[in-house]
């Protein structure tokens, strides 16, 4: 079985900034981790909700629809935008795209600033074992 996340984890782990990241243990699925330092920028990859069936023919799914939210959190402002750039150029790679909406805002409970947006991509013709 496929695992559309994890191919977009790797995918987005070949850029240098974000190894760096990931070797500080601040990239992950799903929830940024509680052991993290407040200092430590993250990114996290969460879908919003599990694959759909689209492109039917003779009531046959022909590819999967996915959404993922990509949320970078960093204690200086501009460390989000930077980083939401690369993980746009390496999700358009792979066939994902931003949708409308997302957060682009300072929280001042953790002292962070929160820059996540959604993209949505569909797995290849003929490739639905996801």
């Amino acid at each position: 079985m496929k695992d559309m996340l994890n191919e977009l984890m790797q995918a987005l782990a070949t850029d240098s900034e974000i190894q760096e990241i990931q070797q500080n243990e601040g990239f992950k699925s799903y929830v940024r981790r509680d052991e993290l330092a407040k200092e430590k920028t993250s990114i996290t990859v969460s879908p919003s909700g599990p694959p759909e069936s689209v492109g039917f023919a003779s009531n046959d799914s022909l590819s999967k629809h996915f959404i993922f939210q990509v949320s970078i959190e960093a204690v200086q402002r501009e460390i989000p935008k930077n980083l939401q750039r690369k993980v746009e150029q390496i999700f358009k790679t792979m066939g994902f795209y931003q949708m409308p909406g997302g957060i682009d805002d300072y929280f001042s409970t953790t002292k962070r600033y929160v820059d996540a947006r959604f993209y949505q991509g569909n797995s290849r013709l003929y490739d639905d074992d996801y």
